[in-house]
């Protein structure tokens, strides 16, 4: 009798009795990194990948290729200055773009980014606009994701750019700027591809003169994948 309440007793308890599934943090914080990140990137010609011989040898190409567990979203398009990527309808002079619904900052939120990587290269600087409007926009465009819920904002330097003294002056100040008021969040991929008078390493250029090529590509890839990895 003793024997069969004790079985009776066993297979009652049984279905109770589950795994503990625990989940591992990522880092000190406690937070836990998701099965599936989704990374969205807007910006400029270097970000869209222009330079490199195949899309797949860009930056952008690459990183793809590396998070195969992490979904990329490409919105970067040649030519664009930080004034295309603001919100839609924000105010702005009447001498500058708009934002553009399908590659601004509303159309990478559409898309429930974890991260958010904002790069534009030199095109703000060459079209005039000083560096303190550079900043502000991307000071908007990261208050705008990171009130939307996204976890990470980076922003990148701009790159070295062949062009005139003034516009080099602009890329230096935007590189320090994006430094100091970015932090840990900011990336600086304009040093790794500078020579001493602040053009792109011959061995980093492409054959147009001011993006890099596969293997500057791949500086880059190198440098913004350590923040992600």
């Amino acid at each position: 009798m003793q024997r069969q309440l004790f079985i009776l007793l066993f297979v009652t308890f049984l279905p109770s009795c589950k795994p503990t599934t625990v989940d591992t943090p990522i880092g000190g914080n406690g937070t836990v990194k998701p099965s599936t990140e989704t990374i969205v990137i807007i910006g400029s010609s270097t970000a869209a990948g222009w330079g490199a011989s195949d899309y797949k040898y860009s930056w952008a190409g690459r990183l793809t290729q590396q998070l195969s567990n992490s979904r990329v979203v490409n919105l970067a398009k040649g030519g664009y200055t930080s004034y295309q990527l603001l919100p839609t309808k924000s105010s702005h002079p009447n001498n500058r773009p708009d934002a553009d619904t399908l590659r601004n900052i509303n159309a990478a939120l559409k898309e429930k980014p974890t991260t958010l990587i904002i790069s534009n290269s030199s095109n703000d600087a060459v079209a005039g606009y000083n560096v303190d409007e550079i900043i502000d926009n991307f000071n908007m465009i990261r208050s705008r994701a990171l009130a939307a819920g996204v976890g990470t904002v980076i922003i990148t330097t701009p790159i070295p750019r062949k062009f005139n003294a003034e516009v080099t002056t602009k890329l230096l100040l935007q590189r320090d700027l994006v430094m100091k008021s970015y932090g840990s969040f900011a990336v600086n991929i304009y040093d790794p591809l500078a020579t001493s008078e602040n053009l792109v390493k011959p061995e980093l250029l492409s054959e147009d003169g001011i993006h890099p090529n596969d293997k500057g590509h791949e500086v880059i890839f190198k440098i913004i994948s350590s923040f992600l990895l």
